[in-house]
């Protein structure tokens, strides 16, 4: 995260909320320039995942109607697990463009109000994918098994698939609850606790 907390914290406590002063008219710039970077952010990310299952969606096609090495009938957990990736990247697209029908107003509290929609925002994601992650894995394995079945894949190429895709796993999951215990939620707490204080002072 770019934007100094802290700093908006000790500022917002202060006049700095009111338009009128400089240092308000900072914040606000502050504040609605963050909105705009997590939005870009977001798309970006969006966008090469997007163009990574894109490329995976055209290899699976060319398998099965160009070189006729893919069975559809024998390694459906493939496309299955394809299937799942699209829906998770659609309904997170779906769900963020939402979030960002509107532009902000341009004031504080606006700039404000913006910024815990996209924490929100973000912490939905992790819950999504949290609930999707353990369908995530077994739809994984029954295409490794499929692929085992039909020849594409040795005992030992399996056995190397689940301890990579363990560890990947793991480690990705580690990053998420960090991310949303550590740095999320406490940002989406203080974002409340200011807007709080301005609706109950009345600025």
């Amino acid at each position: 995260m770019s934007m100094d907390m802290a700093r908006l914290e000790r500022a917002w406590t202060g006049a700095a909320n009111r338009a009128e002063d400089a240092a308000g008219l900072y914040l606000i710039d502050s504040a609605m320039a963050e909105v705009a970077r997590r939005g870009r952010d977001f798309r970006l990310r969006m966008g090469l995942i997007g163009v990574a299952l894109g490329g995976w969606s055209l290899v699976a096609a060319y398998g099965i109607f160009g070189r006729g090495n893919v069975e559809p009938s024998r390694e459906w957990g493939s496309l299955l697990l394809l299937a799942i990736a699209w829906a998770v990247l659609a309904v997170v697209v779906r769900r963020g463009w939402e979030g960002a029908a509107a532009a902000p107003p341009e004031n504080l509290p606006g700039s404000l109000r913006a910024l815990l929609s996209q924490v929100e925002g973000a912490m939905g994601r992790i819950r999504v994918m949290g609930l999707v992650v353990p369908i995530f894995l077994l739809a994984l394995g029954l295409a490794v098994m499929q692929l085992g079945d039909v020849g594409k894949m040795t005992g030992s190429n399996i056995r190397d698939f689940a301890l990579l895709a363990t560890v990947g796993f793991g480690l990705s999951g580690s990053i998420m609850a960090v991310r949303y215990f550590r740095v999320l939620k406490p940002e989406a707490e203080r974002l409340r606790r200011l807007l709080r204080q301005y609706e109950e002072g009345g600025v």
